[in-house]
């Protein structure tokens, strides 16, 4: 099982879900104005993305697009967020996304 698959909660015993599109959009929505406002550094969103992945037990897929439309594809930024969230988080999953944006 990949890391980030076992730090969102694809167990043996649970179902990964996907949310609706229009669910994800508002949490990109909603992280990005809380973002852009200051109200949340970037690497605090990247651990709340997280926390939501875990919750929502969402899939890889799901979180990677989240981080992605959040950071408007800015690779740097992206990096520099999960390499900080990665103090606070699980090290593999997070070096396991760094290694996808570069």
């Amino acid at each position: 099982m990949s890391p980030l698959k076992y730090i969102i909660g694809s167990y043996r015993s649970q179902e990964v879900i996907t949310l609706r599109s229009d669910q994800i959009q508002i949490i990109i929505k909603q992280t990005k104005e809380k973002v852009s406002a200051k109200a949340l550094e970037d690497h605090e969103a990247v651990v709340g993305i997280m926390a939501m992945a875990k919750n929502f037990m969402l899939n890889e897929e799901s979180v990677r697009h989240i981080i992605h439309e959040v950071f408007d594809g800015d690779k740097e930024r992206m990096a520099k967020a999960l390499t900080v969230a990665s103090h606070l988080i699980d090290e593999s999953l997070i070096q396991k996304i760094i290694a996808d944006v570069k």
